[in-house]
């Protein structure tokens, strides 16, 4: 019969004081002082001296300097080390990609982005070998940035617009790339040598949002991601939430409208058809043909099949009635769903990312009437609707968050010093499970 729980021995224990330890560092968001984490921790000073001892011996903690704050002797201050290592954080889009190069404490060092297709196309025409040997070439310029400085790199986080299986690291289906069954943690992790953690997008951005974002602290909230489609995050009890096969959260393929259009899921009216980016398009470029938006079609060049988010959000601020209008439908719809997920969820926040957030000045309010009118009062009491801090690069920072809250959760797993009882394969490969 297969152990569900690892009984607490002395390696165990160490290992979870560890990871406390240094998650009240992180969680400070600068230096505090050894007497501070004693206090907050409530482990006692000489185990907290351990414990640091061990993380500074790895380079994942660093002293900063004294505090003079409090009476008596002034105490040494503690920090998480930016320089213990680089993190990179990648994402796979339908017609981008997206890389980013981080410090342990998620400061952007380096980034790019590339399209794959041309902007205002619904797919992209590149094919899957394709998207991927790009993805891989940006990947492998991150290395080359990560590896200049004398830092280890601790692995790729990397989000894609899909079903993930999060046993293997494969990406399972994802409708709007046209992409199923591709192992890209397998392939990723032989070509680059590092851990690689793969992750639905809305769930990566989602767990940016929670550790680096507007999100910080907060136990239970809903992440609305806009790219081509629409995906979702939850956050419960300051955990994602992934259900029985970890793919909860596709929000955007609840159905809203049972005769409505064409989802690329194969399903008609989800949500995402009503509320994404193709669907703004699509209602603009409708009142654009009826003669309603002479000046969106002028921002276009007057080419129907042009038009795009850009010009959209600039006919917006023009006061284009057309496309406002669109965009208060838009919102309509957000609403409606927004109050489904409220009631279901019960959540403290919402977050809208993606085009979303962009778009959030014109269709906000709409929602927002929406989510008055529909969602029960008691659960819609104290609900906060607001926009990324991230925007559109919420999945790929989302992307540096996964590797990082793999470290946070069990620092010593990335570091294989077992004592001499502990066989060193059991550690590595105890290092290994963590992702």
């Amino acid at each position: 019969m297969k152990r569900r729980y690892r009984t607490g021995d002395q390696i165990w224990v160490r290992e979870r004081n560890l990871a406390i330890v240094l998650n009240y560092l992180w969680e400070a968001g600068g230096p505090i002082s050894r007497a501070h984490l004693t206090e907050i921790s409530g482990l006692n000073k000489s185990t907290v001296g351990s414990l640091l001892t061990q993380l500074q011996s790895w380079g994942l903690v660093r002293e900063t300097g004294l505090s003079g704050q409090r009476p008596g002797r002034p105490g040494v201050l503690i920090d998480v080390n930016p320089d213990a290592g680089r993190l990179i954080g990648t994402e796979i889009g339908v017609g981008f990609i997206s890389v980013v190069v981080t410090d342990m404490k998620a400061n952007v060092l380096w980034r790019r982005e590339i399209e794959t297709t041309d902007a205002g196309k619904r797919l992209t025409d590149a094919s899957q070998a394709e998207v991927l040997e790009q993805a891989e070439g940006l990947v492998q310029e991150a290395i080359s940035q990560a590896t200049n400085c004398d830092c280890r790199l601790f692995g790729i986080g990397l989000g894609v617009p899909g079903l993930v299986d999060h046993t293997t690291g494969t990406l399972l289906f994802a409708p709007n790339l046209r992409w199923s069954n591709v192992p890209l943690r397998e392939l990723w992790g032989r070509r680059f040598g590092v851990p690689v953690v793969v992750e639905n997008e809305a769930n990566a951005a989602a767990l940016g949002e929670r550790m680096l974002g507007v999100a910080r602290q907060v136990d239970n909230f809903v992440y609305l991601s806009a790219g081509v489609g629409l995906g979702g995050g939850l956050v419960i009890e300051g955990k994602l939430y992934g259900g029985m096969g970890g793919f909860a959260g596709e929000v955007g393929h609840m159905t809203l409208e049972p005769e409505g259009p064409q989802c690329n899921c194969g399903n008609r009216g989800c949500w995402e058809t009503l509320v994404g980016p193709t669907a703004i398009v699509r209602r603009v470029r409708q009142a654009a043909v009826e003669g309603r938006a002479q000046n969106l079609l002028a921002l276009a060049g007057g080419d129907i099949d042009a038009i795009g988010m850009e010009h959209i959000l600039q006919a917006a601020a023009q006061g284009e009635p057309a496309v406002l209008s669109a965009l208060d439908e838009i919102g309509r719809y957000l609403g409606i769903g927004i109050a489904n997920l409220i009631n279901a969820f019960n959540p403290s926040l919402v977050v809208l990312g993606g085009v979303l957030s962009l778009a959030g000045p014109y269709i906000l309010p709409r929602a927002q009437q929406e989510v008055d009118a529909r969602a029960l009062v008691a659960a819609r009491q104290g609900v906060e609707i607001t926009l990324s801090a991230f925007k559109f690069d919420a999945c790929v920072m989302g992307g540096v968050a996964l590797i990082l809250r793999a470290i946070l959760d069990n620092p010593a797993a990335w570091y294989p010093k077992p004592a001499p009882e502990v066989p060193l394969e059991g550690r590595v490969a105890f290092a290994a499970s963590v992702l």
